[in-house]
């Protein structure tokens, strides 16, 4: 069924309105939050009523935008939005409370049951990118001196709940002395104890880890869930593999938007005034850097009176410059993020980098520079001079712009910016400027020799 019959359908008056709400509630609620931004803000309200139970409003609250989510919860009592968040997962609610004002997060949890309330204040401490944000305070948690059989009683009661295979033992103090899969439980004596059973060898985090690093360690451990411990080694709660992509797909997002100067959300929710506000300061930045080119060209007039062919290959020498730079940012963005750039091999990937930035800018200086100079003279009408500024142009403009690109993330991160930030409009603006400079500059001193 498509989501454009929805559409449709709000734009028949003659459409009957059990129809429209069994066309609502036989459709795919997951897909009706993807594409619920498409809808003015009255459809939305309007298809969140008519979904039949709690359980899929809840889903359709969680998954949809947040510009989406935030016009729905405007239009709700507080009372039954604190009900609807009682019943969802406390990780997914507090992703959902920590989007609203300080004001209406207290007024909402006063109104939630005092025990699920409690939960949510402590995870809306940490931030949302780490595993104490993404971390699932309910799990399986087993006392060291459980028997077998009472373990399997306790998962017989509760054999209505959603199961995790995990099981993780703690001792008196609530401390991590290790873990066992609930196949574990089939190769036992009913007698036996947990501690005796128990892989002591266990894969965890820490409650302020980035989820870069739990995706990184869930994939070497080949674990669907992790659990998350403080500095004192107390368990507080598991990250999941679900938890984990979807960070990370919201981080990628993120990144990738961040990258072209876009906002940090979906950019197809938000709207048009939302997203001039976004997007407006990033080409502000582009608008600073023409200035600042424009002053350079200026500065450098006499020169480009005299010799107009230099001008003829300005795009060429900052274009290469600019893709040169954006792939040495690239790299180690991507380096850090996933963990493969650590304190131990930093030094050596950057060398690495700047290493290929300078034979790159060797290469295309040599080719480029040499083509210029076999047809200065009988294509350009110049002198063959050209393409040795050319040439030495690009080398010494993608070394730069090299240097720039791999340093760039680094300082970034050691300034508490998102590193992301330095592949796009900031990188570019700054690359154009240096090799607008270095190119000119390189003209200037090879026709004064002349």
């Amino acid at each position: 069924m498509s989501f454009e019959k929805i559409k449709e359908a709000f734009k028949d008056e003659n459409y009957q309105k059990s129809s429209f709400c069994s066309l609502i509630i036989d459709f795919d609620h997951y897909e009706i939050a993807r594409r619920l931004h498409e809808l003015s803000e009255e459809q939305k309200i309007q298809i969140f009523h008519l979904l039949n139970d709690d359980v899929k409003r809840q889903e359709l609250l969680y998954e949809t935008d947040i510009d989406s989510r935030l016009e729905i919860q405007k239009s709700l009592d507080q009372n039954y939005l604190a009900t609807l968040l009682d019943n969802m997962p406390e990780d997914e609610a507090t992703d959902i409370i920590q989007e609203l004002p300080d004001n209406t997060q207290e007024e909402i949890l006063s109104k939630m049951e005092t025990q699920d309330a409690e939960v949510i204040k402590d995870l809306i401490r940490y931030q949302e990118e780490t595993a104490g944000g993404l971390m699932n305070p309910e799990f399986n948690k087993v006392c060291f001196d459980s028997s077998a059989a009472d373990i399997f009683a306790k998962i017989r009661r509760e054999s209505n709940k959603e199961s995790i295979p995990y099981f993780y033992v703690v001792n008196k103090k609530e401390q991590l002395i290790g873990f066992f899969k609930l196949r574990d439980l089939l190769n036992i004596q009913t007698s036996a104890l947990a501690k005796d059973f128990a892989i002591t060898e266990t894969p965890k985090v820490y409650l302020d880890d980035p989820c870069e690093k739990v995706a990184q360690l869930m994939g070497q451990e080949h674990l669907s869930s992790l659990p998350v411990v403080d500095r004192g080694n107390m368990i507080h709660g598991i990250i999941t593999f679900d938890d984990v992509i979807r960070s990370m797909q919201d981080s990628a997002s993120e990144d990738i938007y961040t990258m072209v100067g876009t906002a940090k959300v979906d950019p197809f929710a938000k709207r048009i005034r939302n997203k001039i506000i976004a997007r407006a300061p990033w080409l502000f930045t582009t608008f600073i850097g023409g200035l600042i080119s424009a002053w350079i060209l200026g500065s450098y007039q006499t020169t480009l009176i005299d010799f107009t062919a230099v001008i003829f290959f300005i795009p060429f020498v900052i274009g290469l410059a600019g893709n040169v730079g954006i792939q040495g940012a690239t790299v180690i963005v991507r380096g850090l993020a996933t963990g493969d750039i650590q304190k131990n091999n930093l030094a050596m990937v950057v060398r690495s980098e700047l290493s290929v930035g300078a034979l790159n800018g060797l290469i295309f200086g040599l080719l480029c520079g040499s083509l210029v100079y076999l047809a200065s003279e009988s294509i350009l009408n110049t002198n063959p001079i050209l393409g040795i500024v050319v040439g030495t142009g690009i080398i010494l403009a993608i070394s730069v712009a090299s240097f720039v690109g791999s340093l760039a993330p680094i300082l970034l991160i050691n300034l508490d910016i998102d590193p992301a930030i330095s592949t796009g409009p900031i990188i570019t603006v700054i690359n154009d400027i240096l090799g607008l400079a270095i190119y000119l500059a390189t003209a200037v001193y090879f026709f004064s020799i002349l």
